[in-house]
């Protein structure tokens, strides 16, 4: 990635270049991953400046990530003391007592002269600190009344209320869950509101799922234990081994495309299976890779795939083996119109054009859908882009997806190692695919449109890589993955492009702000995907590193350790009383608790002992960042762009082919 801001020896030039002020070295030495010489540097500005309002926001938001949460109060008060009128001022230096948990000095702010759903969660969150229960109750239904999409309020609702009203907590829990699936910390309590009501079938479900999260956690082994001994039932199903049932759906019938010219492709759909079940949708052939079929014209019906002693298995309906084999064993029809049902490994049963290859491996069984790229397409573009929004904007994902799709196919650009057997997965690790559960009619008119359209850069075939909302700024791919892949970094159509980073104020202030763009039109994005805000409890961040061998302690500081020119985090280093790790790219989201990009900002809410309860990170955009944004594309077209101007935008180094 290039540097932030000019290098310390300016290049050649008639014109002469002012040379970097302490506040430059401090922008750049933050973007370079040096937080602690920025914050420097930026006390060396404000001694020489001691008044100076940018200097001091820019210091505030610093030690805010860092945990230094009474020092950015502390400078927060000097602007008050300066400003006491500027709302702005008042609300942050309001939040910033409240995460430090300084209630005296943030009591003495109320009440605000702009009140919101914001600053009525924190002022509840100042009385349910201080024990006074009742008023942090009326004051969460307040706040949650005025902004309903708050997980972490409807959350701490619930627990206030589970020890007198157990079924209004389990409401609060629910939609905590329901606004956000990976609150995991909602989950324990929520079978406690459920055990209150004697409720135990569903109470043990949810123990289930906490101990999943959290499997060091002594409170819920005790009631996982306490519910066991409660309903015996419990520990024989646990014990007894699944019912394998008959697969009642009919699989569909589709047209097919002629193969001929058409690249095809090898998805993985599933892998390390010790069992797979699948339904044929028409007579149907089995062989080896190869060789001639071993069986032909069987009539439709279900098949059972097993490993048994490093060998495949695969059964027919009536459970008779018809072969066993060390290598792969291929399904597919004469009448190429005729899917495959595969149950069982998705939330929903799902059917597949093309051939379905079970290959035999030493962790278990993985299921291959083979097809060609434009079938393919079909089940891709609509669990990628709503097929309702604006054909143009469909074209042009099909397109990115196809480039993306044949980029993946060269051996020096693979995502997936060779190794494995197939190109891509058949999840969003390389695209969300559905198969012909997904196609839709506006979609599949896409894909037929643009057939063997493509994008190019470097003489190959673009990477193209996308993402379902960019927040307003894609991100180079340098800076994401550390590679170049002819994918850089583009501002919104209606937004400005950058010749230098934000500063962190300027960035949380542009997160915060919301500013308009064609990524943020109504009913063309996520509600929650332009902006948002994540709580995310310290100790769900020290389990989910534990779960990867990483042993840190109890969670003290995650700090940004780099970002792009869009703000994007490329790496965090989080610090425990035990240890401290690094860690990078797509890793950051996963392992800070399930957030939706890498564009966010950083600060933390002390508990009671002084140290982090909950790390709080307010970001925009979902996804990665690189490409073309969907929401962005799907505003641009509404607007009246056309295909190829979209592509042009998101892709400036590319041509369509």
């Amino acid at each position: 990635m290039p540097p932030a801001v000019p290098p310390r020896a300016p290049p050649p030039s008639s014109t002469p270049v002012p040379p970097p002020t302490t506040r430059d070295w401090a922008l750049r030495a933050y973007y370079q991953g040096n937080l602690e010489g920025s914050i420097q540097d930026l006390e060396q500005s404000l001694q020489q400046d001691a008044h100076n309002v940018s200097i001091i926001w820019q210091l505030a938001r610093s030690y805010a990530e860092i945990g230094k949460g009474n020092t950015t109060a502390g400078l927060l008060e000097k602007l008050y003391k300066d400003k006491p009128a500027d709302p702005e001022i008042e609300r942050e230096l309001f939040v910033s007592l409240c995460l430090a948990g300084d209630y005296q000095k943030a009591r003495a702010l109320l009440p605000l002269s702009r009140e919101s759903g914001e600053t009525l969660f924190y002022e509840a969150m100042l009385h349910r600190d201080t024990g006074d229960t009742t008023r942090a109750i009326a004051t969460l239904r307040s706040s949650l009344s005025k902004e309903n999409f708050r997980p972490i309020g409807w959350l701490f609702l619930g627990e206030l209320l589970s020890a007198s009203a157990s079924g209004e907590a389990e409401t609060c829990f629910r939609t905590a869950l329901r606004q956000d699936p990976e609150l995991h910390v909602a989950l324990f309590p929520l079978s406690k509101a459920l055990l209150a009501q004697n409720r135990y079938t569903e109470a043990y479900e949810y123990l289930n799922l906490a101990h999943r999260y959290f499997p060091q956690e002594e409170a819920i082994i005790r009631d996982m234990n306490e519910v066991l001994r409660t309903v015996p039932r419990f520990a024989k199903e646990r014990e007894s081994p699944p019912v394998q049932q008959l697969i009642k759906a009919t699989p569909p019938k589709v047209k097919a495309i002629l193969t001929q010219g058409l690249p095809l492709v090898r998805i993985g759909l599933i892998e390390e299976q010790s069992s797979i079940t699948v339904k044929a949708g028409g007579p149907y052939i089995l062989r080896l890779p190869g060789e001639k079929p071993m069986f032909t014209d069987r009539a439709p019906e279900q098949l059972w795939a097993e490993m048994r002693n490093g060998k495949l298995f695969l059964l027919d309906q009536a459970r008779k083996t018809l072969i066993i084999a060390a290598e792969p064993v291929i399904l597919e029809y004469q009448n190429p119109d005729y899917t495959t049902l595969v149950s069982g490994f998705a939330r929903e049963d799902r059917s597949y054009r093309g051939s379905i290859e079970f290959r035999p491996e030493k962790t278990g069984i993985t299921l291959i859908n083979m097809l060609n790229i434009e079938e393919y397409l079909y089940g891709v573009i609509p669990a990628e882009m709503p097929a309702s929004w604006p054909m143009e904007a469909l074209k042009a994902q099909a397109i990115a997806a196809r480039s993306y799709t044949l980029a993946s196919l060269g051996e020096s650009n693979r995502d997936v190692p060779k190794e494995k057997g197939f190109d891509l997965y058949g999840s969003v690790l390389s695209a969300a695919y559905r198969g012909v559960s997904g196609e839709a009619r506006a979609t599949t008119a896409a894909v037929d449109a643009t057939r063997g359209m493509y994008l190019v850069a470097g003489g190959k075939p673009l990477k193209a890589y996308y993402s379902a909302n960019h927040g307003g700024y894609s991100e180079d791919s340098r800076s994401v993955w550390g590679t170049s892949t002819f994918n850089s970094a583009v501002p919104d159509k209606l937004l400005s492009s950058r010749s230098s980073p934000l500063s962190l104020d300027a960035l949380a202030r542009w997160i915060r702000e919301r500013p308009r763009s064609y990524a943020s039109m109504p009913n063309l994005h996520s509600s929650q995907a332009y902006r948002w805000e994540k709580w995310v409890a310290a100790e769900e961040i020290r389990s989910r590193n534990a779960a990867d061998g990483n042993k840190l302690g109890e969670i003290l500081q995650v700090l940004s350790r780099g970002r792009g020119i869009s703000g994007r985090i490329n790496e965090v280093e989080i610090r425990g009383t035990q240890g401290k790790i690094r860690i990078k790219g797509d890793k950051i989201r996963s392992r800070l608790g399930g957030l939706r990009s890498n564009l966010f900002t950083i600060r933390s809410k002390l508990g009671k002992n002084g140290r982090p309860e909950y790390f709080i990170f307010q970001g925009a955009g979902w996804g990665h960042g690189v490409g073309l944004d969907q929401s962005g594309a799907a505003g641009m077209a509404q607007a009246g762009f056309t295909t190829a101007q979209i592509l042009q935008h998101y892709y400036p180094l590319a041509t369509l082919h």
